[in-house]
């Protein structure tokens, strides 16, 4: 439609500006300074109903919080998430994370769409609509030592285990004094704004210790990467750091299971903060969680989500557990958000 620069410019920094204030990205330390703020977003729905307290967790979703706890995860599996975000904002969200003998491979992808946006010149006239896409693509290499690729599609009793009821757990001798994984992710970050585009390659990497009894620690930085260039602006990654630990309480029979983890994270824009998290496992069917994020937001600290699993109805199929998981964060004046997923095991 024939317009400058000069008079998008301004919408484009307001909704940038808005994505940034609605997540959870406020504190001190110049916030905000940062490119592709769209990835301190939190998107999968079982992370974020435990505050983001995910870094010492294993699961298809570790290659958000710390690519190396993939090495530990013995069997196969995707994990997909749709996030109703403020505005009329959407996220999508999804990880495949397949178990070979040398390793596990990951691939994840997230976006996140403005959809319509009207644009205005500099006399404050309307000139049509336009709008804005992010998106992140990343491939995952971790492994664990020691490794037994004969259990493949097992459970190791050292982990902490997931709900899966049709997933076998390792039944024979292993030795027990730890586990120890690390692993790397190299991704491509990509945003267009009103028809221009730019894109960065980052680097995350991280590595999982499970010492016996099942205690597990994580550690992770993310984001490590060059600049993000719109016009004759460039500003870095929101490279990020992260420490967690994780552990497993369970009654008689196992009929209830706690897991509670903390992680202790940094943004290069912000203080340290921490965040907590508790899930209760009921009978291996229904999972009630709640976390606690410190980092400052727009709204709510707190987090809340429940899982079903349906593994009943994977009996005789390829499959061995299918999961519907359900996150909820509140924005305040803004809105609440809901992230609905589904997590599929083989």
């Amino acid at each position: 439609m024939g317009r400058s620069p000069y008079t998008v410019r301004p919408l484009l920094l307001s909704y940038v500006l808005a994505v940034w204030a609605a997540g959870p990205v406020m504190g001190a330390g110049s916030p905000g300074l940062t490119g592709a703020n769209f990835l301190k977003i939190p998107v999968a729905a079982l992370p974020t109903a435990l505050g983001e307290s995910y870094t010492a967790l294993i699961g298809p979703d570790s290659a958000l919080y710390n690519p190396g706890a993939l090495g530990l995860l013995g069997y196969s599996s995707f994990s997909g998430t749709h996030n109703t975000y403020v505005a009329g904002i959407t996220q999508e969200y999804a990880a495949l994370a397949v178990r070979t003998r040398y390793g596990t491979a990951g691939l994840t992808f997230s976006s996140l769409s403005s959809g319509k946006i009207t644009a205005y010149d500099s006399e404050d006239q309307t000139i049509g609509d336009t709008d804005t896409s992010h998106r992140m693509v990343g491939l995952t290499i971790a492994r664990s030592w020691p490794d037994f690729p004969e259990d493949i599609g097992m459970i190791d009793p050292m982990i902490i285990p997931p709900s899966w009821t049709r997933v076998p757990p390792v039944i024979d001798y292993r030795p027990k004094a730890y586990r120890f994984s690390a692993g790397a992710t190299i991704k491509r970050v990509m945003e267009e704004l009103d028809g221009l585009s730019s894109a960065v390659w980052a680097v995350d990497a991280g590595a999982m210790l499970v010492l016996p009894g099942r205690v597990q620690f994580g550690a992770s930085a993310l984001n490590v990467g060059g600049e993000q260039d719109f016009y004759s602006e460039a500003a870095p990654l929101p490279r990020s750091y992260r420490f967690g630990i994780a552990k497993d309480f369970r009654t008689v029979k196992d009929l209830i299971v706690f897991t509670v983890s903390a992680d202790a994270a940094k943004y290069s824009d912000t203080d340290l903060y921490y965040s907590f998290g508790v899930e209760t496992d009921f009978l291996r069917f229904l999972q009630l969680r709640a976390g606690y994020r410190g980092l400052e937001s727009a709204g709510s600290r707190g987090t809340v989500g429940f899982g079903l699993n349906f593994d009943k109805f994977t009996e005789g199929g390829f499959l061995k557990g299918i999961r519907v998981d359900y996150a909820h964060i509140s924005y305040g004046p803004l809105g609440a958000t809901n992230r609905i997923g589904m997590q599929a095991v083989w």
